[in-house]
């Protein structure tokens, strides 16, 4: 690990003094995590071009330019959110599940409104603001079923600074008809958004490929959408095993598969770019599946308390070696802050057996969600090479330690205060 500025130190790099709190990127894409690093006084210095030269002790690291001197505040990587709804932002907390009542009463009514122009861009502009105040530097966000929203929400994340996985979210059956979405009509729309907004913002922008879940998507719409990500050679999100009900609703639609999972994978939508939601309710044969096919998982612990759709067992992905992310799934999930996604992590594990420590819960927010989004080798960890995707963590002055900053960080989020947010070196919050 590089622990000074190597020389020349080029023109323009920035210098930032603190704590720092990182964790430490293993060797192997698959692996999320090789302990932590802490340092009590250090210094990290980012290019011109967004990328960390060094992260290492003041004491020891050469620079002679102006140091934004931060202490006693922490520096961290950002947090990743792997799971959330931009048109549910203004139904957060809306209690009227189970899953599917949930939708039908909540979601859907407000996703329709997604065709107006005017409530797409002020919810998007909403939706932006408040994942910035909560830390997150990279989401994958579902839109709405409308291609014009979709645009419009690429636009306010270009707009924001921020690194994103969107994607236009794809239904025509088990929806109101304003949510319908032919795959004639879907796959234009996606190609015209692919080529308008994929790898833009210098890499910080994707287009993710979005089935909302096999039970609102007709076969010929989920064979379009493996169609156009093997094409562009794109991820897809959709949701997987949530809550009984919904798991046996699939396979009465969906007569001809073993199981859930087994619809996706008969339809080329599972492999190593596929990241599933929640993953409640699998079998071993499930489970053994997705990690042969190199899939991902997307935790959302808050959301599933919240809809009371189950709670995922956390050590079969991690035996297995699957990448995990976590996600806070606003808006079933109550909260943007992904400091709460690790407490509700830590007691949905707890209810299972299993205690996480918070550095694992820590790991699973930063480099976690990064792995899960093949972004490891450039976010997730304050390493020299990476990106300066980082955040500035104002702790209570007693809080001093590399244990007392976890566990702030993990299970006291209201005590410390995000002061500043960075994206490839960019302050992106607060903007002046």
């Amino acid at each position: 690990m590089t622990t000074s500025a190597p020389s020349p130190i080029p023109l323009g790099t920035r210098a930032y003094r603190g704590r720092l709190l990182s964790p430490l990127t293993p060797e192997g894409s698959r692996n999320q995590g090789a302990g932590l690093r802490f340092i009590e006084d250090a210094l990290l210095l980012v290019t011109p071009d967004g990328r960390i030269l060094s992260a290492g002790p003041a004491a020891t690291t050469t620079f002679r330019g102006p140091v934004l001197d931060l202490r006693p505040a922490v520096l961290i990587p950002g947090f990743v959110d792997a799971h959330l709804h931009y048109p549910q932002t203004r139904i957060t907390g809306s209690a009227s599940g189970p899953l599917l009542d949930w939708l039908e009463r909540s979601v859907f009514p407000e996703e329709a409104r997604f065709d107006d122009p005017a409530h797409a861009a002020a919810v998007a502009s909403d939706f932006t603001r408040r994942m910035l105040m909560a830390g997150t530097t990279t989401c994958a966000a579902y839109s709405s079923a409308h291609a014009a929203a979709t645009d419009t929400l690429f636009e306010a994340l270009d707009r924001a600074g921020l690194r994103a996985f969107a994607g236009l979210t794809l239904m025509d059956q088990g929806c109101p008809e304003p949510l319908r979405l032919d795959h004639r009509e879907a796959l234009p729309a996606m190609r015209d958004l692919i080529q308008k907004w994929h790898g833009k913002g210098e890499g910080r922008l994707q287009f993710i490929v979005t089935p909302r879940f096999a039970l609102s998507c007709s076969r010929p719409l989920l064979e379009a959408a493996a169609q156009v990500a093997a094409d562009h050679q794109l991820f897809v999100q959709t949701h997987l095993a949530e809550s009984p009900a919904e798991a046996e609703a699939v396979l009465r639609a969906c007569p001809w598969a073993i199981d859930y999972l087994d619809v996706y994978d008969r339809l080329g939508l599972l492999g190593p770019r596929s990241l599933f939601a929640h993953a409640i309710h699998l079998s071993p044969r499930a489970w053994d599946r997705l990690a042969e096919a190199g899939a991902r998982v997307a935790h959302c612990p808050d959301s599933n308390f919240f809809l009371d759709s189950g709670r995922m067992p956390i050590d079969e992905p991690r035996r297995r070696h699957v990448p995990i992310a976590l996600g806070s799934d606003v808006g079933a999930g109550r909260s943007f802050d992904m400091r709460r996604a690790m407490s509700h992590a830590f007691d949905s594990a707890l209810c299972l057996g299993t205690r996480l420590t918070p550095a694992e819960l820590f790991t699973l927010a930063t480099l976690g969600g990064a792995t899960a989004l093949d972004l490891q080798g450039r976010v997730g960890s304050l390493d020299p090479g990476k990106e300066a995707d980082f955040l500035v963590v104002r702790c209570p002055d007693h809080i001093t330690t590399e244990e007392g900053i976890l566990a702030q960080l993990a299970f006291a989020s209201d005590e410390s205060t995000i002061q500043r947010v960075y994206v490839r070196g960019a302050q992106v919050h607060p903007v002046d």
